[in-house]
């Protein structure tokens, strides 16, 4: 009886012993509990990685102001993904000569950081990417074209165009400088047709196109070069916009008339003027 209440009473002052040991190591680790207000902390973080606007130049659109918290939010999300993916390295002047995009982005402390994107993505002096076209390097430059794509826009390219050419019935031809005039004023006065329920209803329709015309940037020679190229299929109440240097083929549809400069026949062009 004497051992078993002997073993009881070692047992619990073990149980005791360990207590008081880890109580002391405890205190000695660990001191105090303290509080560690680092509100201003966050707030300059936050600063530091919050975008108020974007200036988006294009090469072949000229240049944008971005201001929406959408579209900048899609931006700076496109960004972390990419500084993940790909290791840093010092930008060369061959990121820049590749450059089709750039620009510089504001952030709410008032920073500001330059960019270019190319076959590779320019940040500040960092350069990220393969060095050659990769989906992910495709897809921010998708989307950033795509702010382009208003009727505003549209027209300033078709005005800035060094050549405009129409094709109609197996008739083919140059735009006149009038006609032109009168494509970029109807352009810019359209409505972009946003619902899909309304372009679904359109496309049921299975109208035939009057026709087409197409727009080149810089020279009309260059047919190769996809980025020069704005093509527009005409219908009748409405226009189907399609740049065709979008990888993904967007198409834009607008809703205007542009049947008098795709009149049929060979002979019978609007009068226009």
């Amino acid at each position: 009886m004497n051992k078993l209440i002997w073993s009881a009473f070692l047992f619990t002052g073990i149980i005791l012993l360990l207590s008081f040991a880890g109580f002391f190591l405890n205190e000695q680790v660990y001191q105090k509990v303290g509080i560690i207000n680092d509100k201003h902390e966050v707030l300059r973080k936050v600063s530091d990685s919050l975008p108020v606007q974007a200036t988006i130049s294009h090469q072949k659109w000229g240049s944008l102001h971005v201001n929406d918290e959408v579209s900048l939010h899609a931006f700076v999300s496109y960004m972390d993904r990419i500084k993940q993916e790909y290791e840093p390295k010092l930008s060369t002047d061959t990121d820049s000569e590749q450059a089709i995009l750039s620009g510089r982005i504001q952030y709410l402390n008032g920073s500001e950081q330059t960019f270019e994107l190319g076959s590779t993505f320019t940040l500040g002096k960092w350069s990220y990417g393969p060095g050659h076209e990769t989906p992910l390097l495709s897809a921010l430059q998708t989307q950033l074209q795509s702010l382009f794509y208003t009727p505003e826009h549209f027209a300033q390219f078709i005005r800035t165009a060094k050549g405009l050419t129409f094709r109609s019935d197996g008739v083919q031809g140059n735009l006149l400088d009038h006609e032109k005039g009168y494509l970029v004023s109807s352009i810019q006065q359209a409505l972009e047709i946003k619902d899909q329920v309304e372009i679904k209803q359109l496309l049921l329709r299975k109208q035939e196109p009057l026709g087409s015309i197409t727009a080149y940037k810089e020279d009309k020679e260059l047919k190769n070069d996809r980025s020069n190229i704005l093509h527009i299929v005409v219908y009748s109440g409405y226009v189907v916009m399609q740049y065709m240097g979008d990888d993904n083929g967007n198409s834009i549809y607008l809703q205007t008339g542009l049947e008098k400069l795709l009149l049929h026949g060979k002979n019978e062009k609007a009068d226009i003027r």
